[in-house]
């Protein structure tokens, strides 16, 4: 395996997957959909995380035929019964902003501000001429704070505060969040699978 390809397009996902996977030094190179002149995505019309992070992985496998690794993340939050879930980037965008999400949820959310952040990494290969699928999730929880706080992160970080810390994930340091937030749950488990595999 000397190739793995991440099906995205977002600079913050890429890096934070290469900066848990390089220094593994397994000699794989990996490429983002950028790197690939690669602008369109499949259209994510699952109706879970995994759904729409296999329906990532296989179109960019389909497209190169190499080993692909694709995630979904969402904000999740109790009160609402999940929601926004897998269209926390739609739900923020139809909003206008994540400023008028946080607003907007605020007001819907009562005195339960359980919140959770998921993240489903979707990784494709063919071994022995068989296409392999295999997922990992990666979720902490915490709560929704308003106003949000922090210039750290992106989307949702600036209003989630983990449980156990007293600091939003926009307020933690990048060194120290890069250690505790779901996508780097998920990235331990798909490590740990390839160091197996490779």
């Amino acid at each position: 395996m000397k190739t793995i390809i991440i099906s995205s397009n977002n600079k913050d996902k890429v890096n934070q997957i290469k900066n848990k996977i390089l220094p593994l030094n397994l000699g794989i190179e990996l490429k983002s959909l950028a790197d690939l002149n690669l602008e369109d995505e499949p259209s994510e019309d699952g109706k879970t995380y995994k759904e729409n992070a296999l329906i990532k992985a296989r179109y960019t496998f389909s497209k190169f035929g190499l080993p692909s690794l694709a995630d979904d993340s969402g904000f999740e939050l109790e009160a609402l019964n999940g929601f926004p879930s897998i269209v926390s980037a739609r739900f923020a965008k139809a909003c206008g902003g994540y400023e008028q999400a946080f607003a907007i949820i605020d007001k819907c959310l009562g005195e339960n501000r359980k919140a959770l952040f998921c993240t489903t990494l979707a990784f494709i290969y063919k071994k022995n001429n068989k296409i392999i699928e295999k997922t990992f999730e990666g979720k902490i929880f915490g709560e929704f704070v308003y106003p949000p706080r922090g210039t750290h992160g992106f989307a949702y970080c600036p209003c989630f505060k983990p449980n156990g810390y007293e600091k939003t994930f926009s307020e933690i340091p990048d060194s120290l969040r890069e250690f505790i937030n779901h996508r780097e749950l998920a990235l331990n488990k798909f490590c740990n699978f390839l160091k197996k595999i490779t």
